[in-house]
């Protein structure tokens, strides 16, 4: 018996079914050290940076519906692993040149850094004063401790 159109149809709808049960760990602990910085560049940050790189993820709706879910869940661990404002004050490598440097070249690409998210989420764009604010207090004193 060949299988059917309708047949791989089902099967489908129920592989993505079962999916949704795989557990990813969209956690948001409290953080053990939050950055203190002046409220323009916490703000600036919450909006342009948290969503992947700390512990205040705004998970989208997107978020709960697997496959997506599974992309989304990734590139936020990825995030945090490359650099979490939620334990700034604990992470040694902060104090690193080259991640100081990666971190201004970053702000400099704006909305290239990520481009899929940026494209989702416009709001989350810096202004031009908001960049400006961020590279002088990340050149001043925002990655000293």
């Amino acid at each position: 018996m060949r299988p059917t159109l309708r047949s791989a149809a089902g099967w489908a709808v129920l592989a993505l079914m079962l999916m949704q049960f795989i557990p990813l760990g969209r956690l948001n602990p409290d953080p053990p050290s939050p950055l203190r910085a002046p409220a323009p560049i916490l703000q600036a940050l919450g909006k342009a940076c948290y969503d992947c790189h700390s512990y205040r993820t705004r998970w989208p709706r997107a978020a709960y519906v697997a496959p997506l879910s599974w992309f989304i869940a990734h590139s936020v661990r990825n995030g945090r692993d490359a650099l979490n404002f939620s334990d700034w004050d604990q992470s040694r490598i902060l104090q690193s040149d080259s991640l100081k440097n990666t971190i201004l070249m970053v702000i400099g690409k704006g909305s290239g850094h990520q481009q899929m998210y940026y494209i989702l989420n416009p709001e989350a764009r810096l202004t031009a004063s908001e960049e400006a604010a961020l590279v002088t207090w990340l050149k001043a004193a925002g990655m000293q401790h």
